[in-house]
């Protein structure tokens, strides 16, 4: 008996499912891992260790995410833009909450024995987190997707400049 090829959507599906998962755990673990040695950067950038934690915390959002899309476009030939958006999304969200979980679980790396404290402020981790995951996957989607390069950085400088123009109004309010 010959063995039956699966549909096309269930190997995308599979293919994104995985990727997913992989990705989240390595995402979470930078995340951990540079919280559980927030201490020792300090002591290399001073006063400005939260600072550096945080930003290469968003350097590690950006490559595992942007990595995320492109290897699930490059594995998964043909899936739909709307699948590779909510793949770069829920890298981001479910690493955040994985992270959570481990702050909550461990409040010793969180800094802060006051667990309310703790759970408020990677609340709003989960989603300042989850929105850079889908801006950063949109980009993402725009430099493997388009192929003129000169729509593709309109493309981007728009959804910067609305990034830029919403945080604006937001702090303006």
């Amino acid at each position: 008996m010959a063995a039956e090829k699966a549909p096309i959507s269930n190997v995308e599906n599979s293919v994104l499912a995985r990727t997913i998962i992989i990705s989240s755990i390595a995402l979470s673990a930078i995340f951990i891992a540079l919280l559980f040695f927030q201490d020792n950067l300090s002591k290399v950038f001073g006063q400005y260790g939260d600072e550096a934690t945080i930003g290469l915390m968003l350097l590690g959002l950006w490559l595992v995410v942007s990595s995320t899309v492109r290897s699930v476009n490059n594995l998964a030939k043909g899936i739909q833009a709307w699948k590779l958006l909510l793949g770069g999304l829920l890298v981001g969200l479910v690493s955040a909450v994985v992270t959570t979980a481990f702050l909550i679980m461990f409040p010793k790396i969180a800094k802060s024995q006051n667990m309310a404290e703790v759970t408020g402020a990677t609340g709003a981790m989960i989603l300042v987190i989850a929105g850079l995951a889908f801006i950063i996957a949109m980009i993402s989607i725009i430099n493997v997707r388009v192929k003129n390069r000169q729509f593709g950085n309109l493309l981007e400088m728009l959804i910067i400049g609305g990034v830029i123009a919403g945080l604006i109004w937001w702090a303006t309010k």
